[in-house]
């Protein structure tokens, strides 16, 4: 363990360390670890920095001895939190020579699984869901349009011919809805967006089990979804923004009646 003066050095100098010993990133300085539960703390702290986009899908947490360093607390301690972490799927630990802690694809859709909670908990109504959706989206669609990608476009197309043939077929295409606008909020390429869609996506989801729509309804949202998609790929964020709010309040009414 390191005492004071070193441990104040130590936590200093380490933000100029990232994973793996690369220089000239910034990583975050996670603190010592005093009070309430210890692994507890740990999860918190760690799963913050997942969170946040400090250490992203894929990559490898400080190795075990540099986090036992930093937080103070024993081997034990360190490794009841990393499977806590494991369970809750925001990493998973590897053994062997490349071994250790690794952020997972999963993190993100943890999180969001974990908001999804938070609404049901406290029982967040579909009308206030609705009014949240009416109030970000059209911002959202015109982030999308103005940062969307090629790959953004062959998404959100692939989504709506899918749909399409959903229609055409008299199925009722109810997952590929809530896919576009997933498919519209990651070419905003804002991670905070994306988690407040993914989340509230998993609460429409249960909704429109329980709601009946026409397929002349389906149509209907198909062509808002095809112009919406237009505008972002012509990279129209005005018209993006206002028909995504034109859709959002349709989309409403059709659900009232």
């Amino acid at each position: 363990m390191l005492d004071g003066v070193n441990r104040s050095c130590y936590m200093s100098f380490s933000k100029f360390l990232s994973k793996d010993g690369d220089w000239c990133k910034m990583k975050p300085v996670f603190e010592e670890v005093t009070r309430g539960r210890l692994s507890d703390n740990l999860v918190h702290q760690i799963k913050n920095s997942i969170v946040n986009g400090i250490y992203k899908p894929g990559e490898k947490l400080p190795p075990e001895k540099e986090l036992l360093e930093i937080f103070n607390v024993s081997r034990g301690t360190l490794r009841e939190a990393l499977k806590s972490l494991e369970r809750l799927g925001f990493v998973v630990v590897k053994t062997g020579v490349l071994g250790g802690a690794y952020v997972t694809d999963r993190a993100i859709r943890s999180f969001s699984k974990t908001l999804y909670d938070v609404f049901r908990m406290n029982k967040v109504s579909f009308h206030e869901l609705l009014e949240v959706r009416e109030i970000i989206e059209p911002g959202i669609a015109a982030l999308a349009a103005e940062r969307r990608t090629e790959a953004d476009i062959k998404q959100l197309e692939d989504v709506i011919a899918l749909r399409e043939k959903s229609i055409k077929a008299d199925k009722i295409p109810i997952v590929v809805n809530i896919d576009w606008h997933q498919a519209v909020a990651e070419a905003s390429k804002n991670q905070m967006l994306c988690l407040i869609i993914d989340a509230t996506a998993m609460i429409l989801n249960d909704e429109f089990k329980k709601i009946s729509l026409s397929l002349k309804d389906h149509r209907a949202i198909l062509e808002f979804h095809k112009k919406v998609t237009a505008c972002i790929k012509a990279k129209d964020s005005k018209g993006a923004s206002t028909l995504m709010q034109e859709h959002i309040i349709d989309v409403s009414k059709r659900l009232k009646n």
